[in-house]
């Protein structure tokens, strides 16, 4: 089936954010509980099948890299807007005492009946229900996007669960050098009449978040560089004649992730950053 996140239907606006750093708002479909649910029901079909991937360690290769590289042997480790689980139980598989959290009450209900010994709750990240320094890690991806306001306050609570020395992973839709170019010559609209989807962010404006959180960013690294090439490029026409064709588009893809520049095409950018000592917080003034 083609994807379900099409950037090419979607009414796109430059937007300058709270802290002065250019975003672009995304506007489609109201991302809420219910959308989330909808839109994880139209994945494949929930069954051990789907995901037998996850449950022996299949993580991508981005992810994994940078997940190993940085996790401590046996992390306590949240993900925080999990979905359908898939990071959970893929960290599991590599020996992480990994929780998830959603605010998708079906797709949690559906993972609690399926993993029943696993921790999946339902929760809100601008309030988790979790002691203060209770995960040595915290991951988050694409998530804090689809809030118009609020990110200092997500970013806060993942300070206050992960201890002092752990470490934050998160992902948002990158402001990279093509959107940054294709904003230059005028290119996106002016004014959208779809709700609020989400925002994309410039790497400078995450890892400033970040550090007025208390984090201080370690690594950053951009991912899915086809889905910024092949759905806001000219090419978007071609593509659509083989994003359907499961081999075809598998080869094609492979192809373009090997050429495509990283910084110029990719969709997300990840920042890996470590969690500051208490006195080392930075209070963020709102």
């Amino acid at each position: 089936m083609p994807d379900q996140i099409d950037l090419s239907r979607m009414e796109i606006v430059p937007v300058l954010g709270p802290n002065g750093y250019l975003r672009l708002h995304h506007h489609w479909r109201k991302p809420d509980s219910l959308m989330w649910d909808e839109y994880w029901e139209n994945t494949p079909t929930p069954t051990r099948d789907y995901w037998r991937s996850a449950l022996t360690g299949e993580l991508g290769h981005d992810n994994k890299r940078l997940f190993l590289k940085n996790l401590p042997s046996g992390a306590k480790v949240l993900e925080a807007g999990c979905g359908v689980g898939w990071v959970v139980l893929a960290l599991r598989a590599h020996g992480f005492d990994c929780y998830g959290l959603d605010y998708a009450e079906n797709t949690i209900e559906v993972l609690n009946k399926e993993f029943p010994e696993v921790p999946f709750h339902l929760g809100d990240i601008r309030s988790l229900p979790y002691p203060d320094n209770y995960f040595d890690a915290y991951i988050s991806l694409g998530v804090i996007e689809h809030f118009t306001e609020g990110q200092e306050v997500m970013l806060q609570e993942a300070a206050r669960v992960v201890r002092p020395g752990g470490r934050i992973f998160i992902s948002v839709p990158a402001f990279n050098g093509w959107r940054k170019l294709k904003c230059r010559f005028g290119l996106y609209e002016t004014a959208a009449t779809a709700p609020f989807f989400e925002a994309c962010y410039s790497v400078e404006e995450l890892e400033q978040l970040l550090r007025n959180a208390g984090f201080s960013p370690i690594e950053r690294s951009f991912h899915n560089t086809v889905m910024t090439f092949a759905q806001e490029t000219p090419i978007r026409p071609l593509y659509r004649y083989i994003e359907d064709v499961r081999y075809v588009r598998g080869v094609v893809d492979r192809l373009l992730r090997l050429v495509l520049p990283r910084s110029l095409f990719g969709h997300m950018v990840m920042v890996v950053a470590l969690r500051n000592e208490d006195n080392q917080r930075v209070k963020t003034i709102c």
